[in-house]
């Protein structure tokens, strides 16, 4: 028996666009980065980095997500990145963070990742 190859390459092209769409997508605001959602995603941020090196913990918390992205990663997750006001608790200090972190809404924990956390530099006007 001799298949045709059309409906394996048209398969193949379907990925390919699917694909390229997906890795092209482009950050979109969040509209409200004050939602209890993007709130409880900042705070899982801070906190990871807060206690990522178990012999120097960070006395970091949650002030307020000042403002946030999204962007699909595939597989219904999502990459957030968000800038966050946080205060140092030792100090009573604050400064804006940003951080990116990737998951799923409603999954558990465990699947969130913090992709990175650094000192938000404001871009010149």
């Amino acid at each position: 028996m001799r298949r045709s190859v059309l409906p394996l390459l048209v398969a193949a092209l379907v990925a390919v666009a699917a694909f390229s769409a997906w890795a092209d997508a482009a950050w979109t605001p969040i509209g409200n980065p004050r939602s209890p959602v993007i709130r409880q995603i900042g705070n899982f941020a801070v906190i990871v980095y807060s206690n990522a090196d178990p012999r120097k913990p960070r006395p970091l918390a949650l002030v307020d997500v000042v403002r946030g992205e999204t962007q699909p990663a595939g597989s219904g997750v999502t990459d957030y990145r968000l800038v966050l006001n946080v205060r140092n608790t030792a100090t009573g200090s604050t400064g804006l963070y940003q951080c990116v972190v990737r998951g799923k809404p409603g999954s558990r924990a465990t699947t969130w990742e913090l992709h990175g956390f650094a000192q938000y530099k404001q871009a010149a006007v």
